[in-house]
């Protein structure tokens, strides 16, 4: 074979390899693993993070070193329900401790999932015992925010490029009520507050610098006699709010250009159990919540952002109070964690393609830790699909 033959075939194959990378990245580098991580609570001692493995069938294995401390305090089943406590971006693992008043950060090995405690941590927030510190962080791991049910504030962060925390200009920021549940939008344009006291919801925009400013008309009434609003959840087009109620009813919000919500016809809708947190899934036509009770409520999302009860809900998580919800990017795996148990404890459902939920093999799994595991986190998060 002449020189310039085999040149040629050097660029073909080249091509080739470039193509099926593309195409195929998992042929050549692996397929990514999965993990789901679970904010321990410890009941009014030193607070743990625990870490697992997820397989493809649902079933989990916990990772070595695991459950790895936060450096605080947690208050055990003690504090607001949906407060959701713990979050993941690209690089990095956040997780407040309700007790010690402050936030534990740490750097994720995406290929083995071990956690690292970032320089700094934890990171003081405002009080000790507290009732719960909501916990917001961009899918960019630009900023994050949390709030405080012991005061009317929301503090933000900017993310250094090693994960410690730096308040950003003007933070803390007032807000009207003590604020249970943070929820940011897709591409981190808004962020979505709730305020029990008031039964509303306040909405922000996210700027430049991670300055939160109130939207015109926030915060926007819930439905009339609400109660116990839960953890809300956002579609993929930011046309959509879903408020999880535990009086047995979801409120849907239509999302103008602004931010600014409206509550949709037909809005609350019948819940056939109470709720606590919302999720969606990732293409935005599933919504599930959990009940505070066994299981998991599951609803299809209509046309219009509607929705309406999948037959068979709520679903059997294996629990004996269902709190924080979470799911893979997939979509093909949710996850739910247990906050009422002698130690803390989470299952994996399998979610059908008609929302139909099953259990994982070997679910529940016990974490061995004493407290009230209000919230987990699936890893890589959850992305919007394309619309």
């Amino acid at each position: 074979m002449t020189g310039a033959s085999m040149s040629n075939l050097a660029r073909v194959s080249t091509a080739v390899v470039l193509i099926t990378a593309a195409m195929f990245p998992a042929v050549l580098y692996g397929a990514r693993k999965n993990f789901v991580y679970t904010n321990n609570n410890n009941y009014f001692a030193a607070n743990t993070v625990s870490a697992y493995l997820v397989k493809a069938n649902g079933g989990v294995e916990e990772l070595k070193g695991s459950p790895f401390s936060t450096g605080g305090e947690g208050n055990g089943g003690n504090g607001y329900i949906p407060a959701v406590r713990i979050g993941v971006c690209q690089k990095f693992l956040f997780a407040s401790n309700d007790y010690s008043g402050n936030i534990s950060g740490f750097a994720i090995n995406p290929l083995t999932g071990h956690l690292k405690v970032v320089p700094g941590s934890p990171f003081t927030i405002d009080g000790t015992d507290s009732d719960g510190i909501p916990l917001a962080i961009t899918t960019d791991c630009k900023y994050v925010f949390a709030g405080d049910l012991n005061s009317n504030l929301i503090f933000a962060f900017h993310v250094s490029a090693n994960g410690k925390l730096v308040p950003v200009k003007g933070s803390p920021f007032s807000v009207p009520d003590q604020p249970g549940v943070l929820k940011l939008s897709p591409h981190d344009r808004f962020l979505a507050v709730t305020f029990n006291n008031l039964q509303a919801v306040g909405m922000y925009s996210v700027g430049s610098q991670g300055a939160l400013t109130a939207v015109a008309g926030s915060p926007f009434s819930a439905s009339p006699d609400s109660e116990g609003l839960g953890a809300t959840d956002i579609n993929c087009g930011i046309r959509f709010l879903y408020l999880p109620e535990s009086v047995d009813k979801i409120d849907v919000f239509s999302i103008a250009s602004n931010g600014a919500l409206t509550l949709t016809s037909g809005s609350p809708f019948i819940s056939p159990s109470r709720n606590n947190v919302a999720v969606l899934s990732p293409n935005s036509r599933f919504l599930f919540t959990s009940n505070e009770a066994a299981g998991v409520n599951s609803f299809r999302v209509l046309s219009g952002g509607n929705i309406e009860n999948v037959p068979g809900s709520p679903f059997d998580a294996g629990l004996s109070s269902s709190g924080g919800v979470s799911i893979n990017n997939a979509g093909t795996l949710l996850f739910v964690s247990d906050f009422g148990g002698i130690s803390t404890q989470f299952s994996v459902m399998k979610v059908g393609l008609k929302g139909l939920l099953t259990l994982a093999p070997g679910s529940p799994t016990s974490t061995g830790q004493d407290g009230g595991m209000f919230s987990l986190a699936a890893y890589p998060a959850k992305t919007c699909a394309v619309q």
